[in-house]
């Protein structure tokens, strides 16, 4: 039995860096074999970073190669629709990054395109293999499932992602709340009401046809210091999980239960690790820390002051110590195993795939009608 798949990853951007090229290097499972990007640059940048065997400039080259089993794409939305298609049609399985397209008709491509070629499609919403949600679907479902749910999904987007034109943060970020909510409640959406302060400040309210409701809150416009999730949950039977940025858990109501469960936190090779294990020592409070450490670092720094005149931790916060946003275990690396898993026959898929991706795009096409029209949508 095969003990591996063969992957090309193409896309050597953000995303990549951060998570897929370290998350690939280490897999026990996928051998990464090639990096494509049109910028010749970024792809010999990786291939030497993580001793990749080849590079190309061009989707063909790696098409062409017969070893490829799986394309991992991860490139700006534009281009995920086509390349996961090009993928498909030369008989490849696909990892694609999330969101899988600004809008449903681009994502009903894919799901067309995967008819015709039936093969694997699994789309980023890495979410659904966190430690701390997995273990709130077990304990969720063993209670009688969700009725009602708070999720807050906030960070200085206006910040990082000063690029984007106002009000789209609901299809790069909500979409990962639309996911991971159909996915906990087992459901689809009948309706969603948006609330909107100003732009990438708003509010969605939405009711699940399982009967469970949900609101969203959705900010671009807060600090660096503040967890960036937040997930409370209310069960049939009387009860509740609340989560805490992917490091803790906590469950009331049940005797069964363990009332604080905590994780530990995600590393990169050769990067710093000692949150990872405070993590899952202390939990939440080790976080706030963490973060407030950085955020205050970051403030010195764009003041022009090093970090009490120390210029080696200085460097070392800006060149080792990881992104706020990936200190916690989000399932990236889960999700990348399950892939191979699936297609070694170790496992039945469990994932996103592109219905999903419509269904969280219809979700946030649905959100920004409401945001516009000031009216309940219908789905």
């Amino acid at each position: 039995m095969k003990s591996h798949v063969t992957a090309a990853l193409v896309g050597c951007g953000g995303i990549a860096r951060s998570q897929h090229l370290p998350n690939l290097a280490r897999s026990k499972s996928i051998r990464l074999k090639t990096v494509c990007d049109v910028n010749a640059a970024a792809a010999e940048a990786a291939q030497r970073d993580y001793a990749v065997p080849q590079m190309a400039t061009d989707m063909a080259d790696v098409l062409a190669d017969p070893e490829i089993e799986l394309v991992v794409v991860a490139t700006k939305e534009d281009f995920q629709v086509p390349l996961t298609c090009r993928a498909l049609e030369a008989g490849r399985h696909v990892y694609v990054e999330k969101p899988l397209a600004a809008t449903p008709a681009e994502c009903a491509r894919v799901i067309a395109a995967q008819a015709r070629h039936d093969k694997l499609v699994h789309v980023g919403f890495n979410r659904r293999f966190a430690p701390a949600c997995r273990d709130a679907a077990r304990i969720i479902n063993r209670h009688g499932g969700a009725t009602n749910i708070f999720a807050r999904i906030s960070d200085a987007y206006w910040d990082w992602g000063r690029g984007q034109p106002p009000g789209v943060r609901v299809i790069h970020e909500v979409c990962h709340v639309f996911d991971l909510l159909r996915w906990l409640t087992g459901a689809d959406a009948e309706s969603i009401y948006c609330a909107c302060a100003r732009p990438d400040d708003e509010i969605y309210t939405l009711k699940f046809k399982s009967g469970c409701v949900a609101t969203i809150m959705n900010s671009g416009r807060v600090t660096w210091d503040l967890p960036k999730e937040r997930l409370e949950i209310v069960t049939r039977e009387p009860g509740a999980v609340l989560i805490e940025e992917f490091v803790e858990l906590r469950a009331y109501g049940w005797l069964d239960e363990p009332p604080v469960t905590t994780y530990a936190g995600h590393t990169q090779p050769g990067g710093e690790f000692t949150h990872k294990h405070l993590f899952e020592k202390l939990g939440a409070p080790a976080l706030e820390a963490f973060r407030r450490m950085r955020w205050e670092m970051r403030l010195r720094a764009e003041a022009g002051k090093t970090e009490a005149g120390d210029p080696e931790l200085d460097k070392f916060m800006r060149e080792s110590f990881p992104h706020v946003n990936y200190l916690v275990d989000k399932g990236w690396r889960a999700a990348l195993e399950h892939t191979a898993d699936c297609m070694l026959g170790r496992a039945t898929f469990d994932g996103a795939g592109p219905a999903d991706a419509l269904a969280a795009s219809q979700l946030a096409e649905a959100a920004i009608r409401s945001r516009e029209s000031g009216e309940v949508v219908r789905l």
